[in-house]
């Protein structure tokens, strides 16, 4: 079947499918819980003999999306299984707990690869002939400070509030924010932190698998109601359940889009961050020249810059690569 996306957003690896539902394929992977990777699983699992993912991302799917794939297998990360003659193997990818890149290796030889949405801090670089390669940030002035500058910045922001006895809301993506408490954590933060239920959920499923993120809460328990109206503390929120408290807090918006300094005032108690689980451009491109493929597919099905980054993997590296599908119906 070769290499291609799919308009929906399937992302096919000759006989593998991964994150999209194909009609008539028996398998799909899915390489992390963010949602525009389950599109149409449902249909999957009713069709699909066989669903792969990871060990924590079949956790994480279970509380999230409140899915139980029965024909379900978790291989762990570097431990190939076999699929009608190919070799499918995951790897990190860094960007959330469980998250992965997919490998297949097809009987002639050849090496497929679907980058996912990756960190390039936390990933490792795998030889390919054809690399699938996530394209959000594929502008070349998608551009962010170091992230060793980002996270002193934050550490250093969160404790000035603190000893200015502010509360502090910090609002982000599933899997950004847990990065961001065990961070907090490390760095000997101790505050009560709170979550809502959906985010209290989740943090437990990272404990499970060793991250240690310190003392929080339900918003929902008792404590946690207690410890928001009178106690000082970090909330963790999603974007979309943005929290209703008199107090007054300081705001921290987490984000890819800020780009050029780590951070921005926008009103006197709300700031952006730039803290993100995607690479920048300048991570693009050096992840596609340590993978050496002969050909890159940038992935147009999903919100990006995938036309712009095949130009400039073309002029910059040489590499022939393509934006797929050709024309997206997904509004930019």
């Amino acid at each position: 079947m070769g290499v291609s996306i799919t308009n929906s957003g399937a992302i096919i690896l000759d006989k593998v499918i991964c994150d999209g539902h194909v009609p008539g394929s028996k398998i799909r992977v899915i390489t992390h819980v963010h949602s525009d990777h389950l599109q149409g699983l449902e249909k999957s699992i009713r069709e699909c003999d066989l669903i792969c993912s990871t060990p924590a991302t079949k956790d994480l799917l279970e509380v999230m999306e409140g899915l139980y794939p029965l024909q379900m297998i978790t291989p762990l990360y570097g431990t190939p299984f076999n699929y009608e003659k190919n070799t499918v193997t995951l790897y990190p990818s860094g960007h959330i707990l469980g998250a992965a890149q997919v490998l297949v290796e097809t009987e002639n030889g050849e090496r497929y690869l679907y980058s996912s949405d990756f960190d390039y801090e936390k990933i490792q670089a795998i030889k390919c002939d054809v690399l699938v390669l996530d394209a959000t940030y594929g502008h070349p002035s998608c551009i962010r400070p170091p992230p060793s500058t980002i996270r002193r910045e934050l550490i250093n922001f969160v404790r000035e509030e603190l000893e200015n006895n502010n509360s502090i809301i910090i609002l982000g993506f599933y899997g950004k924010l847990q990065e961001v408490m065990s961070l907090l954590r490390k760095e000997k933060i101790e505050v009560p932190f709170i979550n809502p239920p959906k985010v209290y959920l989740i943090s437990k499923i990272y404990e499970k698998y060793g991250i240690h993120l310190g003392e929080f809460y339900s918003s929902n328990s008792e404590l946690g109601r207690r410890i928001t109206k009178s106690q000082q503390h970090i909330g963790f929120y999603h974007p979309s359940s943005r929290p209703k408290i008199s107090e007054n807090p300081v705001f921290i918006h987490l984000t890819g889009w800020q780009f050029g300094t780590p951070y921005k005032k926008v009103s006197p108690r709300e700031y952006i961050f730039s803290f993100s689980g995607h690479a920048d451009f300048n991570q693009l491109i050096k992840y596609v020249e340590e993978c050496k493929p002969k050909l890159v597919i940038t992935d147009n099905a999903r919100p990006g810059e995938a036309s712009r980054l095949a130009e400039e993997i073309k002029a910059r590296l040489g590499i022939e690569a393509k934006p797929e599908p050709s024309s997206s119906n997904t509004k930019k």
